[in-house]
């Protein structure tokens, strides 16, 4: 018999938002980059010898807010695993 739902999925986000802006990476994530529609990582992050969840605040390696856009963001675990996560950030307009 062929069970109609999977019983052993468990599906959980890499990440919790902190605030608008702000994205909090799993602690067990060693490395996270942000790459654009054109394949360029505008910012990237490595845990440091303290392990503590890397944050992310929406800003490129400038320190300049992102555009509204379509992104990659690329997370390496400490088992050498990649996943590529997209997402869609919208710049807040006031």
């Amino acid at each position: 018999m062929i069970p109609t739902k999977p019983t052993n999925l468990k599906k959980t986000a890499p990440f919790t938002r902190e605030d608008s802006r702000t994205v909090v990476f799993d602690p067990q994530i060693l490395e996270v980059s942000i790459i654009d529609r054109t394949g360029r990582a505008i910012w990237k992050k490595t845990m440091e010898e303290v392990p503590q969840p890397i944050r992310w605040d929406g800003v490129d390696a400038m320190g300049q807010v992102i555009q509204s856009g379509d992104y990659l963001c690329k997370l390496v675990y400490p088992d050498d695993r990649v996943s590529y996560l997209p997402f869609l950030f919208v710049t807040e307009t006031k």
